[in-house]
């Protein structure tokens, strides 16, 4: 069968596909793009591989197993690490891995040694961050601040904010916090502006 010509039709309908197949790729890169502007896509990635090394290099130790629950978060080359673990040493040994990971910053070690905590606990600080961030997108402590520059973690009530803010909006994005119910601490690990 011999190429044909394709038709007018045809080729209209080739290029509006194109076309829409461009526009859905707009929109998919604005909606992914990073919304904030104090770090640059680089950083956001290399902190989203330095949380994942973080992950990996902690679980592939014999020592870590399911007594121990470790949180991760990464914001500008600053490691948090929450939630329990079994022992002192392991405690030790989750900073001692971390640190020495390839671009590693600062790492913030706030692991509790004791038993690991149940699937409720679990779950009640998943709709604590949840309602956190809520809160920051509805009661924007800084005119102008994009609160999805803050990153939330909770373990057993406490809740750490991560983020680059200056002091006001740290201290104001903490007021915020603290008057959320249910929350029985605040930590900022926020790195600062001025």
């Amino acid at each position: 069968m011999a190429n044909q010509p394709e038709s007018p039709k045809h080729k209209d309908a080739l290029k509006l596909s194109r076309l829409g197949a461009l526009f859905l790729l707009a929109l998919l890169l604005i909606a992914c793009a990073p919304r904030d502007q104090r770090r640059s896509t680089g950083t956001i990635l290399d902190d989203q591989t330095l949380e994942s090394q973080a992950i990996d290099v902690l679980f592939s130790k014999p020592e870590f197993d399911t007594d121990d629950h470790i949180k991760v978060e990464v914001h500008n080359k600053t490691l948090l690490m929450a939630g329990e673990t079994k022992s002192e040493a392991n405690k030790a040994l989750a900073s001692e891995l971390t640190s020495k990971l390839n671009g590693m910053g600062r790492v913030v070690n706030e692991l509790e040694v004791m038993p690991p905590s149940s699937a409720a606990d679990r779950l009640s600080n998943s709709y604590m961050t949840t309602k956190v961030n809520s809160v920051l997108a509805t009661k924007n402590p800084v005119v102008g601040f994009d609160a999805t520059r803050i990153k939330v973690l909770t373990a057993r009530n406490v809740v750490y904010l991560m983020g680059t803010v200056s002091h006001a909006e740290g201290d104001a994005v903490a007021d915020v916090v603290r008057n959320v119910g249910g929350v029985a601490k605040v930590v900022k690990v926020f790195d600062y502006t001025d």
